[in-house]
């Protein structure tokens, strides 16, 4: 986690140390609008750039940085051509090792020539970097919290015209600062700048302290267990949680007479009393279980276009407060599993679900598909840290099943996206199972005839009467 006073005391830093750096200078940046929500414990920035090509030869590249201290943070990052929404490729470039900075580039679609201009889309979301302030509160309370940021969008050219809205959940707005005391409140938004002829790398912290009296959520460790069963056609989904409030913590001791004698105003405080978690129309046979064992303080609800699972923890969730449960529900195979053209089987689903305002800090995808599938491929729609095949034995399994696992940190609801699996089946498989197991049993009554036919019984043997002589 990163503190806001370490946070500044870096971005200060940092701010120091960019005149050293040796910029490129093909583009420069006619206008750019940013535009950051701080309505849940995510931060997005949406960047609107106007750029012109004022080099002598055509671009064929565009970059930005983010400082090091919130690359970690920087949870997804996607750019886009403004007009025609065509998603462009963002790689990580490299580090700058003086002003310690993170190199990004957007490669172009065509390049663009002199003097002409390209309007592009840039959309950071950061975790983390919003910090409730102050950091302890009586347990009836409105919660505030904090955000800083760089006035200006970090960029190597040289930039014409830059404004940034801040817009906040309430319009609530204790205190804002920025560049040049340029920082305007108005309702639930402030309005940094608008500056004009800003220098390359230019940087000066800006902040915001406003009311925001939703929780703060995180899921520390989320492992999403998927089995997937041809002979039954279902497929079955398991997803195990652990969450925390990341928000203001109890300044005394919890009070439960209290909690119950302000329950009309607990929405106007950080306490989180229950999730409600969309599943798919044909879900079925839903269960909530934590440590302690099946808790019944769910609802399940099936609509016209989904199923809705609502949970409520055992207890309320106050800021520093954990909670650990598991979920799970059936499914029919048939809409997230096709055969194709090929003959292969093409299974679609999505990476995580109801990600929402969560931040989680890491995933676990386990999808075991049925016994005897083999050669299966794996497409992502983004980079994930591990990526493995291997086996996995369940009940009457003779060779196993193959087991995909995907491993991915800092997920937000921008990766909420399907996941792809091709892997090939024969039909005969589907007698696998039945066949290991009736030749099972067959070998069982063998044995078992086997060993009622043969003695084990110990015996004395008889003593031969000796032969006397008259």
């Amino acid at each position: 986690m990163i503190s806001v006073r370490l946070l500044l005391q870096v971005l200060f830093a940092f701010s120091c140390a960019c005149v050293v750096f040796a910029f490129p200078n093909q583009f420069e940046n006619t206008k750019i609008i940013r535009t950051i929500e701080v309505n849940s414990a995510i931060a997005r920035e949406d960047v609107g750039i106007r750029a012109k090509n004022v080099n002598n030869v055509p671009a064929s590249n565009y970059y930005f940085y983010i400082p090091a201290v919130l690359s970690d943070s920087a949870a997804s990052i996607t750019a886009f051509l403004r007009k025609e929404k065509t998603e462009l490729q963002v790689t990580l470039e490299d580090e700058d090792a003086i002003t310690k900075m993170m190199v990004y580039k957007v490669t172009l679609p065509e390049p663009i020539q002199p003097q002409e201009d390209i309007l592009l889309g840039i959309k950071i979301a950061y975790t983390h970097t919003i910090k409730p302030m102050p950091s302890k509160l009586p347990q009836v309370s409105r919660q505030h919290t904090v955000f800083a940021f760089n006035s200006y969008f970090l960029s190597p050219y040289q930039t014409i015209e830059t404004k940034t809205t801040l817009h906040t959940p309430t319009k609530n707005i204790i205190s804002q600062t920025g560049a040049g005391g340029k920082a305007v409140a108005n309702g639930n938004k402030v309005v940094y700048g608008p500056y004009e002829n800003v220098s390359p790398l230019s940087f000066d912290i800006a902040t915001c302290h406003f009311e925001n009296s939703k929780p703060l959520i995180t899921i520390d460790k989320l492992e999403r267990d998927i089995e997937v069963s041809h002979w039954g056609k279902n497929l079955a989904i398991e997803e195990h949680y652990s969450l925390r409030n990341d928000g203001a913590r109890l300044e005394g001791d919890f009070s439960r007479v209290q909690y119950q004698l302000t329950s009309q105003i607990h929405e106007q405080t950080n306490v989180l009393k229950t999730l409600e978690f969309d599943l798919p129309v044909s879900a079925r046979d839903p269960y909530f279980r934590d440590e302690v064992g099946n808790v019944s303080t769910s609802h399940f609800r099936v609509q016209k276009n989904k199923a809705v699972l609502e949970i409520t923890p055992r207890y309320p969730l106050f800021g520093g407060w954990n909670y650990t449960w598991y979920h799970g529900f059936n499914a029919d195979l048939g809409a997230y599993v096709r055969k194709a053209k090929s003959g292969k089987f093409v299974m679609n689903i999505n990476f995580v679900e109801n990600v929402k305002d969560m931040t989680i800090d890491k995933v676990t995808v386990r999808v075991v598909l049925p016994e005897g599938a083999s050669n299966a491929k794996v497409t992502t729609p983004f980079d994930v840290d591990n990526k493995y095949i291997g086996t996995h034995f369940t009940y009457f399994d003779s060779t196993g099943r193959l087991l995909v696992v995907l491993e991915k940190s800092n997920v937000v609801k921008e990766h909420e996206l399907p996941i792809q699996i091709e892997y090939e089946y024969s039909s005969f498989r589907l007698l696998q199972k039945p066949i290991v197991a009736s030749v099972a049993i067959f070998l069982l009554f063998v044995v078992s005839i086997s060993l009622n036919k043969m003695s084990f019984t110990i015996r004395n043997e008889k003593t031969k009467p000796s032969s006397k002589k008259e």
